[in-house]
Parts: structure tokens; sequence; C-alpha cells
């Protein structure tokens, strides 16, 4: 266990504790845990005590010389007498074990609050949905079942401990701690503040001992101590350094500091320049002399060059100092007898010699051991270490290590020194390297320790190993068998630390390795990091990297405690040091349980840490130890991303002053899921208060404020870390949903607080009655249902909120029977609005304010993919019921105390709502017009000041007024609102991301709740809040509806205030209002020019949506007053092809006509463009006059077989009468022949029939199917007695020339047609062209001797010849692109195309064609196909009737008389233009005469 810094210093006897007492304290009972508890608390009181009377002690004993900033300059030789500093805070006595790890004293409270192990009672409908559910409350447990939770987990400390624990601790592992012991004293940060590190060399150190520190530069050396409670003096001490005039020599200065005895309040300096010149004082604090008394010496360097560089205690009283080019040095402290006497000498192989020890190496290998030999230029020293005893009394082990030599050498207070033996130690080590990793790499050493054991730990850099040229550290164990012979590498122990600056052999960038009291814990020190180990014969992987801050370097470190060691090891090992920023600290290790972890698991022998860039190779190593030759284990990646979580959390965050570096790094590609793992078990352990890091206070919003902050820190660690691309978006939303679940549960907390100092009645008990009864739906049961909840199962906060609801219904029911009980449901009404708003807004206040920490703000693909605990449907329909649960608590309580409120509510009528009693109120809020406002929504703007000060003037209670319970519901109804719309939106983009089938239906839920509770907030005096929230969720419907109804007088302000905030959208709404009204006169006649352009678009946009519309039908009228006569002509134009009926149709066409005029009048470049657009209108109106000609000609036809005079009445449905007429008219049109032969074809025709009686238009192709279809269409005068002469003259043409007319009628649409189309009509025509006519009968005539002129007139009387005729010579049809041989006009090629694509959809029924269902049947096909092909059947007996010979003559004999026509008609023109042109001239003439004549 970790023991306290101040309980390991000597004391006094009567106020040392002992280490049989911190045992037991450590394996106290619980109840035992709080008296120490308070224990510790009184010797706190009497600590700050002492320490206030702490400046009045130091002004008794001293006084300030005046000399606070350190004139580095000149040293000053004047001696100077302590400063007095402030009070430091009091360091308590208790063991750190028990100040970081025991069992903490629960809250004084009747019953247990941790979760338990409980039966889990299955309640109805009360399945868990929100994260961490009830079901994790309450785990099973056999044969128990609701019983009082007992406590499973140790209970937690008081108050009081918590400060014991913040106050000190930095940072806290499973196994190691570092903590705070003391600050810097005025003098000395002023001293450090005053100097450049980089420009002064600074060294400092401490002993643990003596709780004495020391700072020193070149020149002047500043002594304390660190421990007020050890010393009666707690001054700061300015010694002047010795031999200043070296201070521009840039080398730290070597102090070392002295114990005296027994006596802990004062402490002895040894001083050594670099150029050795020593000063020793022997006592600082209660010296006689003070600090000008001392005793000095110099060494006499042999060479002038060279520079003392470090100096280490062997014993007590005896020291040896070392220089750069390896001369050692014996200081000696004391003489025989005791006393103080400063004596030094070099160490020599031989009594007398005074050589340096470098050329004593050389000697072992021939050289002479005599000469003072300085060290070449590729070695110098390194390090030096003290290490175990010898057979020869009062002597030590003296290893030094020079960049590539060890040497082993015996000191002794009683005898001469010994040297032992040299070795290569890099050559041997690089030889190690390549055997233990399997490849050759530069290796460097940077300092030796030694073990209780012996063993020698050298401090190695391997370098190659790690990408980047970073060196990687490895500590490499040397052991001998003998103590003069040279050890032997027994293994390699690479660390996983990387440190990132670079290192060097000497000055501040050397590494630093020290063993406390030989071993077991071992610590490497970087300029900016430590690293806590323990030796490898330990047989435990412990590795850990403690970073310190930038400013907070490391400056020194504590002394190696006196030899010899303690005879046993101690349960921890520890490292006390100095930081440049913060003071002294010390860092433990727990040797005991990191031991006992080992022994509990097993020898361990398993493979080394899996770093992939070192690679490993043990087999070669001995295995004298468990670990020997190999790397530690690596814990796995969560666990260690948990364990630096947790110290950036529970101890960065809130201390400011931690000297400590915090950082997480990740390797990996994306998604780190080690990360995310350590991250959610770190945030889960505080939402659910299982953290051993938290403490429990009887405070519980206290307490609850600081789990919610360090919470929040666990994401705040990783942004600070740059590592937020290494987690995914599910899981930055689960951490914010702890985060927001704790939020609500301290704005619960906070409420719930008020509503007990408020003293209110039974009502406000009603979450306290429902968390009681939740936890007991769970198994669990205690007293104080409340407290337990909110420190333990915050997580289930959103089950609670749905539990209430399901049981509040039941409750107000159970109320509802008597008068009290129905104020007093009203009230648990009200209470559930509060405890759901608290929760909710809470949560999203802390989700909006955070959102750019958690990156959850932006949108992206993955916007809203991941599920929160906020969007659950339950919590939807929670905020739903309870709208309407205040809605209708306000009409309850206004219809009794408000007669205002209620009237407005009654004469409401909102979406959905329907009134089966009153028709008339079935109306919906959206059915009022656009400048008055409807009955359903009476004039509802916010009430008068008058009104709310009735409303205030009996109580601002609600539990006392029932005005006031009104007001104060009608102001829950916004918040509500609000909540309940984020919760859609939510859950909408949720659904949406994930491609849900729901996202639809909720989608319609949405639209049809919002405008609901938005326009119910109109007769509760709340327009203005209905405003702001449909315009913060952009419901642009509902606020054209709120201007309208609520603001008509300033309609226009409004409109023009959203138009100017939303734009377009809101433009698009007020139109989209406009059209639903039908308000076309409002919806063209907007007087605001900004609206013109969003029109267009929007009359477009509707135009193309439905072609039919109105607004299709009127958007010309609004080109036409933007002067846009083109567009309205082309609109125009399109809305003519499209139209549905032949009236409306040339109506538009005709309009368009106009409309091309009035463009080309307004822009002349247009001609080629008008021309173009003016063909294709003739062309479309050309085929409105075929249908308008068809339809008299069908007209005619039934008022001929029906005998009488009469009108037949045009009809728009299909009724039986227009059935028979239609079927009457296909009869009278076709032969019996054609309707047997083609019964299929005889339907389709029937069809066209019905929709040329009911004046629908007809596409080109039906229209060809109608014009050459029938082969009985009568043209006599009978037929056309009862139709005008110019109609009856149209009906003959169209008789006459049907089939060329198709023909042109085809030519003039192909440019719109495809291909396949154009060529399947054209077939189509010239196929029953050629059917026409009898070829057989024809044949018969012609088949004897018939002279020519016969055979003209035969063949000018088939229809053929008529068509040709017609083609060639009236229409002038350009050949042969319009004309077809019989052999090429079969139907067969065309099958596909005439039979599934286009006629067989006519027979499919309407229910077929709504419900997307293929139409082609098993009986529809074969008949249109009979049909085809009795058709192609007569054409080839026709071909075999000799018709191919009949088209070819007729088609010469039409051409031959059609040229000679043209040519006639040439003729005249020529003669006619000769005759013009002899009559010009002869004018010419007689005018020339008479222009002679007049001359004359």
């Amino acid at each position: 266990m970790f023991t306290s810094p101040s309980v390991r210093v000597r004391r006094r006897p009567t106020a040392q504790q002992s280490r049989a007492e911190v045992s037991s304290s450590d394996s106290a009972a619980p109840k035992q845990t709080l008296k120490r508890s308070i224990n510790a608390s009184t010797m706190q009181n009497g600590s700050l005590q002492k320490a206030a009377a702490l400046p009045a002690n130091s002004a008794a004993f001293g006084q300030q010389r005046g000399h606070d900033d350190t004139d580095y300059s000149a040293a000053q030789s004047s001696s100077h007498k302590k400063q007095a500093v402030e009070p430091k805070r009091p360091v308590w006595l208790a063991p750190f074990a028990q100040r970081v790890q025991e069992p903490r004293v629960a809250d004084v409270i009747s019953e247990p609050e941790k979760p338990s192990t409980l039966q889990h009672k299955k309640v109805s409908e009360d399945e868990p949905i929100f994260g961490a559910s009830i079901a994790s409350i309450a785990s099973a447990a056999s044969g128990r079942t609701g019983l009082v939770a007992e406590d499973v987990n140790p209970a937690r400390g008081t108050e009081a401990d918590t400060l014991q624990t913040t106050d000190h601790i930095l940072l806290r592992g499973d196994k190691h701690a570092v903590f705070d012991v003391a600050a810097f004293p005025e003098a000395v940060r002023r001293q450090l503040g005053s100097i450049d590190p980089e420009s002064v060399p600074i060294s400092a150190g401490l002993s643990s001992e003596s709780s004495f520190a020391f700072v020193a530069t070149p020149t002047t050396c500043l002594v304390w101590s660190y421990d007020s409670a050890s010393s009666v003096m707690g001054g700061v001490y300015r010694l002047a350094m010795p031999d200043p005039d070296d201070a521009t020599d840039f080398a730290a200065p070597l102090v070392a500091l002295v114990s005296v005895g027994e006596v802990q309040s004062d402490v002895g300096v040894l001083a050594c320049s670099a150029t050795g010149q020593l000063r020793f004082w022997d006592r600082v604090a209660f010296g006689l002399g003070g600090t000008d008394r001392f005793h000095s010496r110099d060494l006499d360097l042999p060479d002038a060059s060279d520079r003392c560089v470090q100096i280490s205690e062997a014993f007590a009283g005896l020291f040896v100092v070392a220089t750069i080019k390896g001369y050692l040095f014996q200081v000696s402290l004391q003489d025989v007898q005791g006393n103080v006497e400063l004596t030094a000498h070099c160490l020599s192989r031989s009594a007398g010699a005074r050589t340096g020890m470098l050329s004593r190496m050389s000697s072992l290998l021939g050289g002479s051991q005599f000469v003072a030999a300085a060290a070449d230029a590729s070695d110098a020293l390194v390090s030096i270490a003290g290490g175990g005893r010898t057979e020869i009394r009062h002597s030590r082990e003296l290893y030094v290590l020079t960049r590539q030599r060890l040497a082993k050498w015996v000191v002794s207070r009683a005898h001469p020194e010994r040297f032992l033996f040299s070795m290569d130690i890099v050559t041997a080590l690089t030889q190690a390297a390549a055997q233990r990793l399997g490849m050759d790499v530069d290796v460097g050493v940077y300092d030796i320790a030694t073990t209780r054991s012996g063993d020698v730990y050298v401090l190695t850099g391997l370098q190659g190993l790690r990408s980047g040229g970073r060196e990687q550290l490895a500590v490499c164990i040397l052991r001998s068998s003998r103590v003069s012979t040279e050890p032997d590498v027994l293994g390699m122990w690479p660390l996983r630390y990387a440190p990132d600056a670079e290192l060097s052999q000497c000055g501040p960038n050397c590494p630093r390795l020290v063993l406390p009291e030989g071993g077991p814990g071992m610590f490497v020190i970087l300029r900016t990091a430590v690293i806590a180990l323990m030796v490898p014969t330990v047989g435990a992987s412990f590795e850990e990297a403690i970073s310190f801050r930038a400013e907070d370097s490391i400056l020194g470190i504590s002394t190696a405690p006196r030899f010899p060691y303690v005879q046993h090891e101690s349960s921890e090992s520890s490292l006390v040091l100095t930081c440049a920023g913060t003071g002294v600290l010390q860092v433990c290790i727990e040797v005991g349980k990191i031991v006992s972890a080992v022994t509990s698991a097993g020898v361990d022998t398993s493979a080394d840490a899996d770093d992939s860039e070192i690679r490993t190779n043990t087999a070669a190593w001995p295995s004298l130890g468990t670990r020997i030759g190999k790397a530690p284990r690596a814990s796995s990646p969560e666990r260690e991303y948990q364990t630096q979580i947790e110290q950036a959390v529970f101890f960065r965050f809130g201390n400011d002053h931690n000297p400590l570096l915090f950082t997480i790094k990740s390797r990996a590609t994306g998604v780190d899921p080690a990360l995310e793992t350590a991250a959610l078990r770190v945030s889960q352990s505080i939402l659910d208060n299982t953290s051993h890091f938290i403490v429990d206070r009887l405070d519980l919003g206290s307490h609850l404020n600081e789990r919610l902050r360090r919470t929040r820190a666990v994401m705040q660690f990783i942004a600070d870390s740059g590592l937020v691309s290494k987690i995914s978006r599910e899981t930055r939303v689960q951490l914010c949903a702890h985060a927001e679940k704790l939020a609500a549960a301290v704005a619960l907390w906070t409420y719930q607080n008020d509503v007990w100092a408020a003293k209110r009645g039974a009502a406000a008990q009603l979450l306290d009655n429902l968390v009681a009864s939740f936890l007991e739906s769970a198994g669990l049961q205690t007293r104080d249902s409340l407290r337990m909840f909110f420190r333990q199962h915050v997580a289930a906060i959103g089950d609670v909120l749905v539990f209430m609801q399901r049981n509040l219904a039941a409750l107000c029911r159970a109320l509802d029977d008597s008068e009290s009980g129905r104020r007093d449901s009203q009230l648990v009404s009200y209470e559930a609005n509060h405890v759901v708003v608290g929760a909710l807004q809470a949560a999203f206040v802390f989700r909006f304010q955070n959102a750019t920490l958690y990156d959850i703000d932006g949108s992206s693909e993955s916007n809203g993919a991941f599920e929160r605990w906020t969007e659950h449907p339950a919590i939807a329909d929670l905020l739903v019921q309870r709208l309407e649960g205040s809605y209708r608590l306000c009409r309850e309580i206004s219809g009794q105390h408000c007669a205002s409120v209620y009237e407005r509510i009654i004469a409401t009528t909102l979406p959905s709502d329907e009134d089966p009693s009153d028709a008339s109120r079935s109306l919906d809020i959206f059915d009022d017009g656009v400048s008055i406002s409807h009955p359903s929504l009476p004039d509802a703007a916010e009430p008068d000041s008058s009104e709310e000060a009735r409303m205030r003037l009996i109580s601002d209670d609600p539990y006392v007024s029932s005005l006031a319970l009104l007001r104060e519901t009608i102001d829950q109804v916004g918040p509500l609102a609000n909540l309940c719309f984020r919760v859609f939106v939510d859950r909408i983009t949720h659904l949406q991301a994930t491609g849900s089938s729901e996202a639809h239906a909720l989608v319609r839920r949405y639209d049809a709740a919002r405008p609901r509770y938005l326009l119910c907030l109109v007769p509760l005096a709340r327009a203005s809040v209905a405003f702001r929230l449909a315009e913060e969720y952009h419901d642009l419907a509902s606020l054209v509806t709120l201007v309208f109804t609520t603001e008509r007088s300033n309609a226009a302000i409004y409109l023009r205030k959203y138009v100017e905030r939303f734009g377009r959208d809101f433009a698009d709404t007020l139109f989209a209002y406009y059209e639903k009204r039908q308000a076309w006169a409002s919806l063209l006649n907007a007087q605001d020019s900004s609206f013109d352009a969003w029109l267009k678009e929007y009359v477009e946009k509707r135009a193309e949506y439905d072609p039919h519309g109105p607004v299709a039908q009127i958007g010309w009228i609004h080109d036409v007053k933007m002067n846009d006569f083109n567009a309205a002509a082309t609109r125009l134009a399109r809305a003519g092809r499209d139209s549905v009926e032949v009236d409306q149709a040339r109506t538009m066409l005709s309009l368009s006509k106009l409309a091309f005029v009035a463009a080309e009048c307004q822009d002349g470049n247009l001609g080629k463009a008008i021309d173009e657009a003016h063909a294709r209108l003739e062309d479309a109106l050309e085929m409105c006059e075929v249908q308008e000609n068809l339809s008299q000609y069908l007209t005619a036809v039934m008022r001929t077989n029906r005998n009488h005079a009469a009108e037949i009445s045009w009809r728009r449905r299909d009724d039986v009468s227009d059935k028979k007429a239609v079927l009457d008219a296909a009869m009278l049109t076709t032969t019996p022949e054609i309707r047997h032969e083609r019964p299929a074809l005889y339907v389709v025709y029937n069809e066209l029939v019905r929709c040329i009686w009911n004046g629908r238009m007809l596409s080109v192709e039906d229209l060809v199917d109608a014009l050459t279809f029938p082969d009985d269409m009568p043209a006599t005068d009978s037929v056309l007695a009862s139709c005008s002469a110019d109609d009856a003259e149209q009906c003959n043409a169209l008789i006459r020339e049907r089939y060329s007319l198709a023909i042109d009628i085809l030519s003039r649409a192909s440019i719109s047609l495809s291909e396949q189309t154009r060529e399947a009509a054209l077939k189509t025509i010239w196929r029953r062209v050629f059917l026409n006519d009898d070829w057989n009968a024809i044949r018969k005539r012609l088949g004897g001797n018939v002279p020519d002129s016969e055979l003209r007139a035969e063949l000018a009387r088939t229809h053929l010849y008529a068509v040709l005729e017609s083609c060639l010579a009236t229409r002038e049809l350009a050949h042969p692109d319009w004309y077809l041989l019989p052999a090429d006009v079969f139907a067969a090629a065309d099958l596909d195309y005439l039979v599934s694509a286009r006629l067989a959809p006519r027979f499919a029924s309407e229910s077929d064609v709504g419900s997307g269902w293929q139409p082609l049947t098993s009986t529809t096909a074969p008949a249109l196909n009979k049909d085809y092909g009795e058709e192609d059947t007569r054409l080839r007996a026709a071909i075999k009737c000799g018709l191919d010979s009949y088209y070819a003559e007729i088609l010469r004999t039409v051409s031959d008389q059609v040229n000679r026509c043209r040519q006639s008609a040439d003729g005249d023109a020529s003669d006619m233009d000769a005759a013009s042109s002899s009559a010009s001239t002869e004018a010419l003439d007689v005018e020339d005469e008479d222009v002679r004549m007049e001359s004359d």
C-alpha cells in the first residue's frame, strides 16, 4: 500500500508512526475507517494551527537578509540568513494508502445505496428502452425477491476524505501514484523565475531522509526544508557556491545534502565547483556561524581542462567526486574521531598514485599504470554508482561507467581503495543486443545502478529499432559470479516508452536510472517524464510512463538512501523529485500489490510485448528469472486507454496546477475500437457511480455536478489530444448521452430540492413516489429511493419518465372520484410536466452547448445514423400525451375559473379535431380564407395587461390558486411543444439515415402533430410562442396560417419579413396556401415585385407536376404580366397539345398564336423561331379540326340512322346512352366482315369513337386508326343533309381523303414521334389503303383483252388511285419518303410494339392500371395478333392478284398526270411573265417619247 511521504521520514520517537501501525490501518474494519478519518481531520486542524504559527516562529529564529533575487553576475561572499516563507499546506499523517485506496465511508443515510444482486421483477409494459436499462440495476439472484438492497461495493469516503484526496494526489493508478509533497517557497520561485534555464545551468535535488531540498546555480545554492512538520525552521537558506569565477562555464553545479545524525530538522551541504573547489557546511539551520561558516578544499585536478561532473555518497560522511576525464576523488567529511574535517584524495591502483581512472583501465590492457593519460576524445565519464558490500569491513563497491567501458572499484573509510577490473561494456552490450533482437544495432550507455542483490543495471539506448530515427531505451542486466570478475550480460529489457526529445550522455537531456533501496522498484528519469518499472527478476510486467509539462521539467531527484540498505524489502518503492514549476513531488510504486498479483497468477513465462517495432529472440538467454531477457508484456489496449483517460479525467481537470502532462495517442488508422471501448467504460462508470475515483458526498447536488463535469471531461480530454476522429459518431453520441442523463438528473434533483424547500403538498412528492415504485418493480427497496436512484441508477432516467407516464393516467383516474381528488389530479399533471420538461430540457441544453465538443453538430452522411436515448418512440409518445393532457387541463381549469380562455378554446377546432355533434365544427383550421378568419379560430392574440393582472391578483402559487395553476400550465405547453418537435425531428433524421421503413409514417405523424400543437397555443394566448416555434422548426405552412389568422391587419408586414428571412421557401408555401384555397386573384396579383420570379418558377414546377391542373392553365397569365409573351405562347402551346379536350386545346392553341404574334412584335429577331412555332401550331390546330370533323360526321350518321333531327347532347361521362351511341356509331361506319374478321381491333375502334364522342384529344396513332380502320363511311347527301354547307363540304373531304389526310397528319407530327412509331403508323395506313380495294375482282375485269383506255379507267376508279392522287397532287407529299410498296407494309415486323406497348393496355381495367399490374393478359395479345395476321393474309392475297403491278402502274399514271399539270401551270406562268415584261417595255418607250417631245 502507498505510504505518505510524511510517515516515511524519520521523526522523533514521540511523533513517529510505525509501519506496523500503517499496515494495521490498511486492514482495519470499515467502522474504524470513519474513526481514522475523524482523527485525520483532527490532525489536519493541528497542522493548520502549526502552519499558521510558522511565520512568527521564523521571525523569532532569523531575519531576512534582503537578497530575495539572486544576482548571477557576481557571487555573493557575504552570508545570507534564512528567508521567511509563506506557510505551506499541511501534510496529513494518514498513510497515502488510506487516502487513495481504502474503502470510503458511505453518506450518513438510512439505507445502503449500491446496486444489489436481486431478482428483477417483471413489470408489464416496462421493458428497458434506454441504454443502461433497469435490467442492469438489479441482477438476478436465486431465491430472493423484493428484499432490501445490500451494498456490494466498498463503503465510500466522507467529504473530508474527498478534500484529502483532491489536495495531494496528482495521479493514481492501480499500482502507482504521484503525490504533491510541497510547493516551492516564494524565494525559490523568484530565483527560478529570474534565470533562463537555457543559458544558466541549474541543479536540484533533495534528501528524503532529512526532508531538505536544494536548487543551485554556479553562484548560489538555496536550501530549505520541504516538510514543515519535521523542521522547526521553515526558512530558505542561501549559500554561496565555491569558485564563482567558473560560472561562465556551462556546467551544472555539484551539490549533495548530508544528513546530520538523527536530527531531521537540520542538514549539511557539500558543494563542488566544476574546477574542483569543495565547500562543506556541516549544519545549515542550526550552525553557530550560519551560512558563512563552512569548510573548503581544492581537489587539485591533474588536468586544468578537466571538469567535475558528478558527486555520489558512498557511506555516511564519505563521497566520491568524478570528473569528465575519469578521475575519481574520495571526499571524507569526518576524521577518525568523528569530528568535522574535509579531506580528499584521488583514487589510484596503489597508495600514493594519482592518475586518471581511464589510464588505469588502459593499463590492464598492457599500458603503464602510473602514467596520468587523459581520456581521448571518444571516451568520457557517464555515471558512477555505489554497489554492494564487500568482504572488507566498511567497504563498498563503486561502478564507473564511461562511454565505452565499465570499471569496478572498492572504496572504504578505513582501508585504501582497490581497483578490480575494467571491461568493454559497449561491445558486450552490442553483442547481447544482436543476440537478443536478431539484428545489429548501435548501443549507447546512459546510466548505471545496482540492486541490493548485487546485480548491475545499465540504461542503454538502441538506435535503429524504431521508425523515424527515434532511440529505443532498454535496461540491461549484468551479473558476476565473483566480486572481482567481469559481469556477464544476463538480459536486455526494452522499454515501451519512446522518448520524443533527443537524448544525450550528459547534461539535462541525459536519462537517469534509479533503484530506490536497491529495488525492486526502478525509475527511469527523463527531462519531462518518469518511467516507473519493476526489476525483471520479480517477474511482473509493470511499466508506467508519467509525463510532465514542458514548463514543469524535472530538475532533480532524491539522493540514494544511506548505505547499507535495510534488510527487508518495503511494500512500496518511491522516488521524490523536484519540478521546475511546481515543487516537490513523490512517485510511488506499490511493490507489494504487484508481487502478490504475480504470485497469485503463477509464474508468467509467456511471450513478449506485442511491439511490432522490436523483434524478440530469447532462446539463448538463461532463465534465472521469470522474465529475464524479455520485454514486459503489454496490457490490453483498452486497459491502457482506460487508465490514461481516468487519470486525466480525475486528476487533470479541475486542477490547473497539476504539473503532469496527460495525453493519449493512437496509432490506429481511422476509428480505434480500443479507444472507444475505454472511453465508454470510463464514462459509464461515472454515470453508474461505480468508479473507484468517485467519492460520495452527503450533498447529492454537488455529487451529481461533479459526476457531470467528470463525464464531460472524458470527451474534453480526447478532444484536447486530437483524437476525435479516432472515435466514431456512434461512440460520441453515447458519450454525450451519458452526460445528458447526468445533466437531467442535476435538473431534477435541483427542482426536487426547491419543492422540498417550499413544503408543498403530497402532489409535490410525485417524483419521489414514482422512483420508489420504479425501483420496487425492479426488486430494489429502500427508505430513500430518490437518493439511491440519483446516486446509482441515473442511466435509467428515460425509463423513469416513461414509467411515470404509463402510471400517471391510472393515478389521475383514481383521484378524479372526489372534488379534492380532482384538484390533486390537476396538480399531479402539473408536476409531471415539470419533471418531463426539467429532465429533457436539461439534456437538450447540454447537447446543444457541447455539440462542437462532441462533434455532433454538423451535417454529414452519417448524421442521425445512431439512435439517442431521447429519440426513442416512447419519449415521443410521452411528450404527445403530455401536450394533449396539458391542453385538456387548461380547458378544464379555464371552464371553471377563466371564461376568456375557455371561450377561445371551445371556439377553436384544431387539426385532427372532429366534433360529431356539430357538423359545422368539423372544419379544419386550415380551411379559413385568405383575408378573413374562420369561426373555428377566433382572434386570439396575446392577452391584455388587465387580464394578466386579474390572473395574478389572488396568488402566484399554483398549489393555492387555480388561476396560477392555469397560467403555469399554459406556460408549460410551449416548452413541451418544443421538446416534442425536437424529438420528432431527431427520430425522423435517425430513421431516414438508417433507411427504415418507419420514416415515412413518422413524417406523416409529425406533419399532423406539429401544426396541431403550434396552433393550440393561439387560444391559450401564446401566439408569439407559436410564431417562434414555427420559425425554429421551419413550419412555413403554420407561419402563413398564423399570419392570416392572428395578424390579419399586419399580414403584409409579416409576409415581407418572412420572405426576407426564409426566401423562396416561404414564397412557395404562400403560393401553395393560395392555391389550396383557390385564391387565384391573390396568387397572381402579388404586389411585391420580388414574388414575380418565384411565382414563375412555382408555376413551372406545378405545371410540370400537374400539366392539366389549374396552375398550369393560368400560368400564362403571369407570363403576360411579366411581358414574357414568348414564354406565354410556349406555355399555351404546350397546354394545348397536352389538353385532354379538343375545345380546350383549340382555345389554348389559338391564344398561343396570338401570343407568338405579340412576341414577334416585341422582338423582331424571332422571325425564324416564330415561323416554326406557327407551323407547329397550324399542325396542332389541324388535328383539332380533323377531330371536330370526325365528331360532326359521327353525329350526322347518328341523326340519320336514328330517324330524328334533335340535337344529340355532348356528354362528359359514360352513361348508358353514351355507350349505346358509341356502339351505334362504330357499327354504322364498319361492315360486318371487318367486325367479324378483326374483332379485337374493332374493340379498339369503339374506344376511339368513345373518345371522339366525349370530345377527348386523340394521339396521332389513335387518330390514324380512327381514320383508316372503318371501311364503310358513307358520304351521301342523306347523311350530311342536317349539316350546314361548310360542314358538309368538310365532312365530304374528310371521308374522301381520310387516308391521305392520315398520311399528311403523320408527316406533320413526325417530328415529335419516335422512328418506330412513325414507321408502324405509316405501314398501317398503306396496308389498309391496299386492302380497301377488291384486287381479285379488278384482276378478273382486266384479265381478258382489255384496251388501255379501259385499263386506265378501271384503275382510276380504285381507292389507291384516289389516295395517290391526293398525296401527290393535292398534299404534295414527298416521294418516296411517305410512300410504301405492298411488300413493305406487313404488320408482322411491328407486332411487339403494336400489341404489347400500344393496344393491349387499353384492355386493362382501371383498378389494374392503378395497381401497376401489367395489363397484357393471355387473351388480349393473341386476339390482337390474330387480327393483324388477318390483315397480312389479305395483303398477301392482294399481292398474288397483281397488286404490285397495279400499284406501279397507278403511281406512274398519277405521277405523269401531276407532272403535266405542273408543266402546264409553269408555262402559263411564264407566258404571263413575258406579257408583263412586254407591256412594261412599251410603257417605258412611250415615256421616253414624251420626254423627248417635251424637250423639243
